[in-house]
């Protein structure tokens, strides 16, 4: 262990430096490839940016996805220091580089922090347990959040508290708090903290004050002033929503959790909750959990994220963890200068750490932390075929058109006043309200791919497909540019053709007539020549009558065989879009639907016969 400490006594400072931008390099590299290859599925991303994006072109921190200003539901005023670095470098890898300069950054301040209490050595180890932190690489890599800048802000929170220099305490307290509203419940139990350690008057009251006062000012004042449908929320603020089981608002919240803690007991610990704090402490070998009362001021948010409806929020994978962290690597610290005060344990410090690093790295690689699947996140974001075709139909939207989307595209599409997303339209109602979501008028394009994840699971409800039937057929929706499932629809596109509709008698190339199931017959399909040059899209008319049933549509494989009878290629294919249902027709009724299949690259020029499998859901 002494040849341990002398090279950490001299190497340990720049090491520290090494390892962070190690950490930045390949995160910034992570999601500089995330985004390429479209693989931002949430709309967190895109909604950072558009609001950034809206404040440098004259609708300041305007917010279209719900339609106000984004102060209406957070307040994050950490967007008015951030806005001037957006307003030289006008790009979503902006915000995503950013993220991964602060998240590796914060380790600096958790090593001076652990330097108040710890020799270089363990120090050193810290910053290494946290740059490996499972949360860490996950937040890192889920879309774009202002609140992970928490981390940074709160370690130097810590550090000037634990070196009791005021001044600089409260300026990172400000900066904490202009993260997101919730830091200010951090704050206030910052200010019983202190009460606990014996800190002066103005360590206890400041805290407090202004952590109570932010809250109120937030919640009370500021979020409902900009809500523009504050009153369809309880109490004006938009996110009670999720904490609707506890009470209408924030009083009775607070009476039930006071009066009935057996019942909030049993809903905060849930077997599944119980797997989320020791996916939390696990990875630090649960020291943290030797110093409660160093994690006494993320209480708040460990009761928020707890006791919660939504699922996500107790999850290791979200930003919600954001303002735990600084506080679980501050618990390691108060334990490690406990412990390594024990004889037995300070002789044997060797041991001691290689525990604790067994721990780090064995957590880590169980619960799959990205910092140790970074191989499996290359492969999974590479650009290839299917992301340059998708980037052909992003720039066939002209620049300031307005666009609908789904998800995967709105980064892409957000340096623009009028985007919109299309869950708003699948699901029929404005976000987090019951009131019917109204189309905006400067509708040009609408992007849309028809398997996207999270749109096909957590925003299409049974009304899904009519909605969005409804929306392509009353604006008169015609394809501009498609491939496979990913359709570029433009309004009253006359060229174009509308993506399926009832026929009659119609006149099919290649017959087929296969009967599925007896309730539907697939009668064959006819192959369309668009003309375009180079094009590797393969355009295919399918058509299917009704018989009887009420069944949900069946999927379909589109197979390509060579003259020797093996399959080159497939494609597959949801029947209708899965928008278009076979039990809203009417029996003996016909169906044309357009498909645009990818040619890939590596398929030679020949004959091919083409036959289909049918699968269903």
């Amino acid at each position: 262990m002494e040849k341990i400490d002398k090279f950490c006594q001299k190497f340990a400072d720049r090491l520290v430096w090494i390892f962070i931008l190690v950490y930045i390099l390949i995160f910034g590299y992570l999601s500089f490839l995330k985004y390429q290859s479209f693989n931002y599925f949430d709309w967190d991303l895109a909604s950072d940016v558009i609001v950034l994006w809206n404040s440098v072109h004259g609708k300041f921190l305007y917010y279209p996805f719900l339609e106000q200003s984004i102060f209406g539901a957070h307040l994050y005023l950490i967007t008015l220091l951030i806005l001037p670095i957006y307003a030289i470098f006008q790009n979503p890898l902006t915000l995503l580089f950013l993220q991964s300069i602060f998240l590796g950054l914060a380790a600096f301040p958790l090593y001076l922090l652990a330097r108040t209490k710890l020799n270089k050595t363990f120090s050193l180890s810290l910053v290494v347990a946290y740059l490996l932190y499972p949360s860490l690489g996950y937040i890192n890599l889920f879309e774009s959040h202002f609140e992970i800048y928490e981390i940074f802000f709160l370690f130097f929170t810590l550090y000037y508290f634990e070196k009791e220099r005021f001044r600089s305490f409260l300026v990172f307290v400000l900066l904490t708090l202009f993260c997101k509203e919730n830091a200010s419940l951090v704050v206030f139990t910052f200010g019983i903290y202190a009460l606990i350690r014996r800190r002066s008057k103005k360590w206890i009251l400041v805290p407090l004050l202004v952590g109570a006062a932010w809250f109120f000012l937030s919640v009370k004042v500021i979020i409902p002033y900009f809500a523009k449908d504050a009153k369809l929320y309880p109490g004006g603020f938009i996110f009670s929503l999720y904490y609707g089981h506890l009470g209408s608002n924030l009083f009775e919240m607070a009476k039930t959790v006071i009066l009935h803690p057996v019942s909030i007991a049993s809903y905060a610990f849930t077997p599944q909750k119980i797997i989320y704090l020791g996916q939390l402490f696990f990875p630090i070998g649960f020291l943290g959990l030797l110093s409660p009362v160093s994690l006494l001021p993320a209480i708040p948010i460990f009761m928020q994220n707890l006791l919660s409806a939504v699922a996500t929020h107790s999850s290791i994978y979200y930003q919600y963890v954001a303002l735990l962290i600084p506080f679980i690597f501050f618990s390691v610290i108060q334990a490690f200068s406990k412990l390594l005060r024990q004889k037995f344990i300070a002789k044997h410090q060797a041991i001691y750490l290689s525990c604790f690093f067994g721990c780090v790295v064995f957590a880590s690689v169980y619960l799959e932390a990205p910092q140790f699947n970074l191989v499996w996140h290359l492969s999974q974001y590479q650009v290839g075929d299917y992301s340059k075709e998708k980037e052909k139909l992003i720039a066939a939207i002209p620049k300031g058109s307005g666009v609908v989307a789904t998800f995967q595209f709105l980064p892409k599409l957000a340096n623009r006043c009028n985007l919109y997303s299309l869950h708003l339209i699948s699901t029929g109602y404005k976000m987090y309200t019951n009131t019917k979501y109204e189309l905006p008028e400067d509708l040009e394009y609408a992007l849309i791919d028809f398997n996207e994840p999270l749109m096909i699971t957590s925003f299409f409800p049974p009304s899904a497909p009519r909605n969005i039937r409804s929306f392509l057929e009353t604006g008169d929706w015609r394809v501009f540019k498609a491939f496979d499932d990913v359709v570029l629809f433009k309004k009253s596109y006359k060229q174009g053709h509308r993506l399926c509709e009832i026929v009659r008698d119609p006149k099919v190339g290649h017959l087929m007539n296969v009967d599925l199931n007896k309730e539907m017959v697939f009668l064959g399909y006819d192959i369309v020549d668009d003309n375009l040059p180079d094009s590797r899209v393969l355009h295919l008319v399918y058509y299917w009558k009704r018989i009887k049933g009420n069944s949900r549509p069946v999927g379909f494989f589109i197979q390509f065989s060579d003259t020797d009878g093996n399959v080159r290629f497939q494609s597959r294919h949801i029947f209708g879009y899965r928008i278009y249902l076979q039990d809203e027709w009417e029996e003996g009724q016909v169906a044309k639907e357009h498909h645009y299949i990818l040619i890939p690259f590596w398929v030679k020029n020949g004959h091919y016969d083409i036959s289909f499998r049918p699968f269903r859901f």
